[in-house]
């Protein structure tokens, strides 16, 4: 503290419990005062800076799907198109051929000819008798592809020729003679079907 010189001057004491504290001093002699760091000069908001702009990094952002390294292996899915054995006729459960069914006989004039035909079947082998526009006709023929089809011959007292059946229901069937003329019947109803003719494939 700094010592005062001069004339002394009488000071009133006061008990500690009055005490009150001394002012600090404001300000310091220069001597003893705080040395300040100056700073550098800070630029002004109004001057423009001029220098290269530091590169920024691009970050890639996640696409959300998970990357897998290495080589995978792709397994083929199996083809829709796969080789299927196509039958060239549909099967029937039980065909039978045994029985009396209406047919139509196609004539060498376009026309077609309505008859009953009897059929007796013996193992794969069909015999049947008809009396088609008053003349006698017998049949002859053998039971193939799942008792599906007839192939086989027909007769009467002055021609011969032969004829081929399919049966595409259970009460009907379609075919033709000589491969050529339509030889159709049905055993549920007196209705033709539609179409009548039907020739082998083979």
């Amino acid at each position: 503290m700094e010592h005062f010189q001069g004339e002394v001057v009488a000071t009133l004491q006061k008990s500690v419990s009055q005490a009150t504290p001394e002012p600090l001093e404001t300000s310091l002699p220069p001597s003893e005062g705080t040395e300040f760091t100056p700073q550098a000069s800070q630029p002004s908001p109004t001057e423009t800076l001029v220098g290269t702009p530091s590169p920024t990094s691009s970050i890639p952002q996640s696409t959300g799907y998970p990357v897998t390294t290495g080589t995978s292996t792709l397994i083929p899915e199996p083809s829709a198109t796969a080789n299927l054995t196509q039958m060239p006729y549909p099967l029937l459960d039980t065909p039978d051929w045994e029985g009396v069914w209406k047919t139509w006989y196609q004539t060498v004039s376009g026309g077609y000819t309505p008859a009953e035909l009897t059929v007796q079947v013996n193992g794969a082998r069909l015999t049947g008798s008809a009396k088609i526009d008053g003349i006698d006709f017998t049949f002859k023929g053998d039971i193939s592809i799942e008792g599906t089809q007839v192939e086989g011959e027909w007769q009467t007292a002055s021609n011969s020729g032969t004829f081929w059946w399919r049966m595409n229901s259970a009460d009907t069937f379609v075919g033709s003679r000589e491969n050529r003329f339509g030889f159709c019947g049905n055993r549920g109803a007196a209705v033709q079907p539609n179409p009548c003719r039907e020739v082998p494939q083979n």
